[in-house]
């Protein structure tokens, strides 16, 4: 019934594209999304296109289909839902259900261990999703801006600069401190990819704004410390100016729920509210290696032993 995708199911995802949901915000605002191009492209190179999978019902004629694709890199703790087709109904559910629990299953056996869609409340999509066991760990909430905004006068000096490999460390560190325990035990530290900008004072980094550039658009996620709230206008408006933001493509801002405080700069930015989601996580059981009995053993009698104090860590520097 299910099976992954080849060379017979290309007429199948041209016809359906069209009636799919799509599951990851990024993906959705910033690339589009193209169905059959990548499940060519994970057919022709596993690695390189999205996982695919079809759902049929068996019969010859008449009979209903689906397919969904993931996204999973591999050695990464995290996978995500990027698209259904056809979106959920009542009479698709089997099919929907079938699919979204195979993705599940493959998601674990490639090493992930959660697996995340982002879904608007109260949709088919989202009761769907947390009867097959998803649960809501953040919000966020999307801002569009379409056109050059209207930015304040220049000051002097930037608030900004562009991210720098040596700015690691501190990102890292100010991920620590902003996002809640909960969530970081679901979706990891930003990647270093000197593609963001960050902002200091007193030799630390106290906000950092992600980008991701698309075809449709541009895409920030905002990590803003609460020593920074004051300056979040003057934050957001150097982001434009750098970035080079509203030139010709919208831009995207994505705001988790811990950083709401962050609407009101954005509304007085001229964003509009472009869509609220509920971030859902399904945990994956990951099938391990056979640990070697003696050493079970070992660890179940023995008691860990103090050796050395705890101590804070510091910023590395060098």
């Amino acid at each position: 019934m299910i099976r992954p995708f080849d060379w017979r199911d290309v007429g199948l995802v041209r016809r359906l594209s069209g009636q799919g949901t799509c599951l990851d915000a990024e993906t959705c605002f910033i690339r589009g999304w193209h169905s059959l191009q990548s499940a060519l492209f994970g057919y022709l190179a596993p690695g390189v296109g999205a996982p695919t999978f079809v759902w049929h019902s068996g019969e010859r004629r008449n009979g209903v289909a689906a397919f969904g694709q993931m996204q999973h890199r591999p050695g990464d703790d995290l996978a995500r839902l990027l698209f259904v087709a056809p979106a959920y109904a009542a009479a698709a559910g089997p099919a929907w259900e079938d699919l979204i629990e195979r993705f599940a299953e493959a998601a674990g056996e490639r090493g992930a261990h959660n697996l995340i869609a982002h879904v608007n409340q109260g949709c088919g999509e989202f009761d769907a999703l947390r009867g097959l066991g998803f649960a809501v760990y953040a919000r966020q909430a999307i801002w569009r801006l379409a056109g050059r905004p209207a930015l304040a006068a220049a000051a002097a000096a930037p608030a900004l600069r562009p991210e720098h490999s040596s700015d690691s460390w501190g990102i890292y560190t100010l991920y620590n401190n902003v996002v809640p325990r909960l969530i970081q035990q679901v979706e990891p530290p930003p990647k270093p990819q000197r593609r963001g900008y960050v902002l200091e004072e007193d030799g630390e980094i106290v906000a950092y704004l992600n980008l991701e550039r698309g075809p449709l658009g541009l895409w920030c996620e905002p990590f803003l410390h609460p020593q920074a709230y004051s300056r979040s206008a003057e934050v957001i408006s150097s982001f434009m100016r750098l970035s080079g933001a509203g030139a010709d493509r919208p831009v995207y801002f994505c705001v988790k729920s811990y950083q709401d405080w962050l609407h009101e700069p954005l509304a007085e930015a001229g964003f509009q509210a472009a869509g609220d989601q509920a971030v859902m996580v399904k945990r994956l059981a990951v099938r391990l290696a056979e640990v070697e009995p003696s050493l079970v053993a070992l660890l179940e009698n023995s008691r860990a032993e103090v050796t050395s104090p705890l101590v804070k860590s510091s910023r590395r520097t060098g």
